[in-house]
């Protein structure tokens, strides 16, 4: 009721007003929206393919073997899959666009992918083997690459004291008032 007694100067206090479209800070024009097998980009833009799946992330790497899956590799390899990338500049603390490193995320891996005549994926962990699980563990994680631009190329810098891969089987210590919850603690860390 107060706000009908308020009136027609009021409710026009209370009505939505369009907001005003903030001017564009991206240079590029827009592409056509479209789903096919092109990769499209805006005129005057290039992509680079960095790192896939298997890449090596150090010069001692070995080198992908899709027929030949195994742990040990995977660890020393780019991880499977990716939905989180972070670009974080080197030196510390400096706005460099040309050096630094790359954070990526491997949240899962397709069994039935990695390995043909997995299809079933509700019977996947019935049909693998020890070693397939345990290299699939392997491909999860993050990746932690240093990268450098040289002209207008990106490259892997393989001998980088910063590439690391944090996988299923990396040992690590919880800190922080999660440190201790019973939710954490496990029969391989009952002090969680």
């Amino acid at each position: 009721t107060a706000v009908l007694a308020a009136g027609a100067g009021g409710m026009d206090a209370l009505a939505a007003k369009p907001a005003a479209a903030a001017p564009a800070s991206l240079g590029f024009k827009e592409i056509k929206h479209g789903l096919d097998a092109t990769h499209h980009l805006a005129p005057g833009y290039t992509a680079q393919v960095l790192l896939r799946w298997g890449d090596k992330m150090h010069k001692d790497s070995p080198e992908f073997d899709p027929k030949n899956i195994t742990a040990a590799a995977q660890a020393k390899q780019f991880g499977y899959n990716n939905d989180f990338l972070a670009f974080m500049p080197l030196p510390l603390g400096s706005n460099s666009s040309t050096r630094g490193l790359l954070f990526s995320n491997h949240e899962y891996a397709n069994a039935d992918l990695m390995w043909p005549g997995l299809v079933d994926y509700n019977a996947k962990h019935d049909k693998m083997t020890r070693d397939q699980a345990l290299a699939e563990i392997e491909a999860h994680g993050l990746s932690v690459v240093e990268i450098r631009k040289r002209g207008r190329k990106w490259e892997v810098v393989l001998d980088s004291p910063y590439n690391r891969r944090f996988t299923g089987s990396t040992p690590f210590r919880i800190t922080g008032p999660a440190a201790g919850h019973p939710r954490l603690k496990t029969k391989d860390d009952p002090e969680g």
